[in-house]
């Protein structure tokens, strides 16, 4: 069964990609533009890994890490973001926030398969030692 991987990413041409990255790293993708379906599909569906952008539509996903944390506990979360043209320092200052709330990937945009492929490993290895930890118990 292949993973599955939630991609909060407003733009559609980001979110094309972005999705067929992961696909091809063998994840199965399901991409939403809003804030208000990534939480909505989280209330209903199972994911192996969320992957969402910062600056989505003037709100800063990072205010409700904790929200997606309850809603998918112990799912990996990476965090993506290129900032915003009007502030440059925006970009870092989202990743290094997302840093400290213990987020387990960051992807400062752009990024490139070599990067989703690398995070698509860590978490199949994650979930496999999960696996094998409830298997043991």
């Amino acid at each position: 069964m292949a993973h599955s991987v939630l991609i909060l990413e407003d733009s559609k041409t980001q979110a094309t990609i972005i999705s067929k990255m992961f696909e091809k790293a063998g994840f199965a993708a399901t991409c939403v533009p809003t804030e208000e379906e990534a939480l909505a599909l989280l209330k209903s569906h199972t994911f192996h890994l969320l992957v969402l952008d910062v600056f989505v539509d003037g709100h800063n996903t990072l205010d409700d890490l904790a929200l997606y944390r309850e809603l998918a506990a112990g799912v990996p979360i990476a965090i993506m973001t290129a900032g915003h043209m009007a502030n440059p320092e925006s970009g870092a200052d989202a990743l290094n926030k997302a840093r400290r709330q213990r987020v387990m990937f960051l992807l400062p945009k752009p990024f490139y398969f070599d990067d989703v492929k690398q995070i698509c490993e860590d978490v199949g290895g994650y979930w496999a030692r999960r696996e094998d930890t409830a298997l043991a118990s």
